[in-house]
């Protein structure tokens, strides 16, 4: 903040093509919100715009404009005539100079120290004497006028941009003049092909803009919606596509007053989303008995969507977004009873798996060592629960288990908070004529225990 307390000041950074020709920027800030910036054409470094802040008031927004490269300058002032080279009848740069000619930095005969201001004359930056002292901070430029920008440097400024140089000639002038500035403050300018700033939107024209990017998402966004994975998968590419392309769009728009804030945050969540949704094909899933779908309607960043929706139709009831986006199912807590069979496809046997459980619900599942990798039994047991499989054939077998909330019978898996492991060991059940196998298997850890266990992709968990 300057001493002046009627505005704040940001500073933005463009490059110098683009400071040569024109542009806009939409830049976010946590003490602004979102800064819509048109860069006028032949913006030098240094210049300021003003810009209106829905949460800030007015905002002075200082351009750096970045060089691709250095100037090579071999000295103060000297135009370049090839690399590294002086022009004819110049010594080379560190040579000393020709009679009678000041060294580099020194001033001529009569000329003011740099820094030095000629007898009677302040320093750069000093008031004359009567002047009143001004406050630090941004230049004052003229602010929600008609009136351009001051270009600091002469009329006259040479621009080296991607090694072409072009020059641009910023007229003096009144509003009346020929070369008077458009209805943005905006300098008008020779020479330059770039595009003048971006006019906001009027309601009308900013509500149609909303409606036909609802529409551009919603035609591949609905396609999401399916409980096959697979099918989830393959249409997600396309979505996520569509939703960054209209992100995109509404970012280059500039919208009405008092739509700002919202619009500049919505495009941020769109973006997210798109993000999500790529990202929700291809990645690995914890439980893979979840439905993407419902995680992306979940997430944090349609939930963000939704409220900007909110707040645009609030400050305008034309500007509707958001119809391609259903509201969040709610979560679901589901379970089966204590000691429920999933699977079994044997029976009668003498042996017994008896299961101490923790605190999550568990399915275990008893898979022979050798033959086929399909379980024999799997057992729901609820968390702190106990529960005793009879009838176990003799045979070898290792112990699989999965834990996590929320059972999808259909699917017949966990959807939330998912876990995979097997017993190291293996399990031999064996009969005799007096005695049959018993093995108690506890899922809490223990101090002294003797199992241990390793995790499991869950793509390889037998069903």
């Amino acid at each position: 903040m300057t001493g002046d307390p009627g505005y704040s000041s940001a500073v933005v950074e463009v490059p110098q093509a683009e400071a040569a020709a024109g542009t806009s920027r939409t830049v976010w800030s946590p003490t602004h919100g979102p800064l819509n910036v048109v860069v006028p054409p032949g913006t030098v470094d240094g210049a300021v715009v003003w810009v209106q802040s829905p949460t800030a008031g007015n905002v002075a927004v200082t351009i750096r404009v970045s060089s691709p490269f250095p100037p090579p300058q071999p000295y103060p002032g000297a135009p370049a005539s090839g690399p590294g080279y002086p022009p004819p009848g110049q010594p080379y740069p560190g040579q000393p100079p020709f009679p009678g000619q000041p060294h580099p930095g020194q001033p001529h005969p009569g000329q003011a120290h740099p820094g030095q201001g000629f007898p009677g004359q302040p320093f750069p930056g000093q008031p004359f004497p009567g002047q009143p002292q001004a406050f630090a901070g941004p230049p004052q430029a003229a602010p929600r006028n008609n009136k351009r920008n001051a270009v600091i440097g002469g009329s006259l400024v040479v621009l080296l941009a991607l090694g072409c140089c072009g020059i641009v000639r910023v007229f003096s002038g009144d509003d009346d003049s020929p070369q008077a500035g458009n209805r943005n403050g905006v300098a008008a300018t020779a020479g330059s092909a770039g595009p003048t700033a971006a006019t906001p939107l009027t309601p009308e024209e900013y509500g149609q803009v909303l409606a036909a990017s609802d529409a551009a998402i919603g035609t591949s966004f609905r396609k999401l919606n399916t409980a096959d994975s697979a099918a989830f998968a393959k249409a997600a590419p396309a979505a996520a596509t569509t939703i960054r392309a209209e992100a995109d769009k509404l970012r280059a728009t500039r919208p009405p007053a008092g739509a700002a804030s919202a619009h500049g945050q919505l495009t941020l969540e769109l973006e997210s989303l798109g993000d999500m949704v790529d990202e929700s094909a291809s990645a690995k899933q914890e439980c893979p008995a979840a439905s993407p779908w419902a995680s992306v309607l979940q997430s944090g960043w349609a939930d963000g969507i939704r409220e900007d929706a909110r707040k645009l139709a609030a400050a305008d009831p034309k500007y509707k977004f958001g119809t391609w986006l259903p509201a969040a199912p709610k979560e679901t807590k589901r379970r089966l009873k204590n000691g429920t069979f999933i699977t079994r496809s044997s029976t009668g046997g003498s042996g017994h798996l008896k299961i101490k459980n923790g605190a999550d619900d568990t399915t275990v599942s008893l898979v022979p060592v050798k033959g086929k990798k399909k379980p024999v039994l799997t057992v729901y047991v609820r968390g702190g629960g106990t529960f005793t499989a009879k009838g176990v054939r003799d045979g070898t077998y290792r112990v699989y288990t999965a834990s996590g909330e929320d059972w999808d019978k259909g699917r017949k898996g966990f959807t939330r908070d998912c876990s995979f492991s097997k017993f190291d060991d293996t399990f031999k059940f064996s009969t005799t004529s007096f005695s049959a196998s018993i093995w108690t298997i506890t899922l809490t850890p223990v101090i002294g225990g003797n199992a241990s266990t390793s995790d499991v992709d869950p793509k390889s968990f037998p069903n």
